[in-house]
């Protein structure tokens, strides 16, 4: 159990800082063209995604927008994602889940999850919230007590691991996870944008009324949650940037702190376009393949759009 939450957790902080508002002119293009593509091959043929290429000199750099859950019938994708992950010399996760050490990793989130001494989860979230969390403690067999002396961001992304338990989707199933489990068999360099620490720490930092905020958000709507990831999968392989803005949409409207969608797509964006930027003035004449959150992508100020503002063209391919 542990180890799955573990690797949940940092599967849905990359999700969810993917899903945060769209340039509209950017998102009708897309839309169009992605509609168009999925109407040709159609989704047992192998969709999914959003990609687009930069050249610079003698470098190439695929931008793939993935969804860190999936299924077993999105593979394989379509054909342009797979000449590009084939063409690739090195694969560019957000965070490398193949090759991590568990015990380091379990360490380290127990290190910044639990709350201070003699502190507990009750004092902070509403009794209507609290007395929601111990029912859904109870419908998994589990005393409530367990978390009592966790922070509120660990607990809600618990609950995210059981709204993908009660899914069709599976976080196995990742297009990060296709693509990395594939790098490793076939040789290929893996470079993380990004650290487990890092984005742990993204979680971790936020201020206790937002973390209250989103857990109390989650559990008031623990009940769609389920639904809501497969219709988030059922959207990314169709290529349906609206789709999956609705599932957004919700949590924009709501009360939580604005601090959120700025540590988590603002800042991260900012960091990783400058990493993929340094790569492309190496000039090592490789290929490389980025493996992101589709709407890292699209989001304002996003990574393309980063990019393209330092000077790089940008293409969409698909």
């Amino acid at each position: 159990m542990k180890k799955k939450w573990t690797m949940v957790t940092v599967a849905a902080l990359s999700f969810l800082a993917a899903c945060n508002g769209v340039d509209d002119e950017n998102e009708a293009t897309q839309t169009d063209e992605n509609d168009e593509a999925v109407e040709t091959a159609g989704v047992t043929d192998g969709n999914g995604g959003f990609l687009w290429k930069i050249e610079h000199e003698d470098t190439d750099v695929y931008l793939q927008g993935t969804i860190h859950v999936g299924r077993e019938d999105f593979y394989p994708l379509n054909e342009q994602t797979e000449a590009a992950y084939e063409e690739a010399d090195v694969v560019l996760p957000e965070v490398d889940l193949v090759d991590v050490d568990q015990n380091e990793v379990e360490t380290m989130m127990t290190g910044l999850s639990l709350l201070e001494e003699g502190q507990t989860l009750d004092e902070l979230i509403s009794d209507e919230a609290f007395e929601k969390l111990e029912a859904i403690f109870a419908e998994y067999g589990m005393p409530v007590e367990l978390v009592q002396g966790f922070e509120p961001w660990f607990v809600e992304n618990m609950l995210l691991t059981f709204s993908i338990a009660d899914s069709d989707v599976d976080e196995g199933a990742g297009v990060d996870d296709y693509f990395l489990r594939r790098a490793v068999d076939d040789g290929k360099e893996i470079r993380e944008l990004e650290s487990i620490e890092s984005q742990f720490n993204v979680l971790s930092g936020f201020s206790m009324e937002t973390q209250v905020q989103l857990l109390e958000h989650r559990l008031q709507n623990m009940d769609e949650a389920g639904e809501e990831l497969e219709t988030m999968a059922d959207n990314w392989v169709k290529g349906d940037i609206e789709g999956l803005i609705e599932t957004w949409e919700d949590l924009e409207d709501s009360n939580i702190d604005d601090e959120y969608a700025y540590e988590l797509n603002e800042v991260r964006n900012y960091d990783m376009a400058n990493t993929i930027s340094d790569i492309l003035q190496e000039n090592s004449g490789q290929t490389y393949f980025v493996i992101v959150g589709s709407l890292h992508l699209v989001a304002e100020p996003s990574i393309v759009s980063i990019l393209e503002d330092e000077g790089y063209t940008v293409e969409f391919v698909y």
